[in-house]
């Protein structure tokens, strides 16, 4: 039971990486989620490079360099149920 808890809040925050983009593959943004990514030059994340967002409607936006240390975060989307 506290195993599949821990499972479903790690699925629920979506944090992936606190490890340089270019040593890790790139987390794709599923069908049917919202996802950011933000990359920072340090490990401690306080120089922040860029970040590309990716909506639920497809719209993608983005904003300085892609590289450095990946954060990645991602929510499901509304759907009619």
């Amino acid at each position: 039971m506290i195993r599949r808890l821990l499972v479903a809040v790690v699925a629920a925050l979506g944090v992936v990486a606190l490890v340089p983009a270019s040593a890790q593959a790139i987390p794709v943004c599923k069908s049917g989620y919202a996802c950011l990514y933000q990359w920072y030059a340090d490990p401690e994340h306080t120089e922040f490079n860029g970040f590309l967002a990716i909506d639920c409607d497809g719209s993608v936006d983005s904003s300085g360099v892609q590289r450095g240390y990946l954060v990645f975060g991602q929510a499901r989307c509304n759907t009619p149920g």
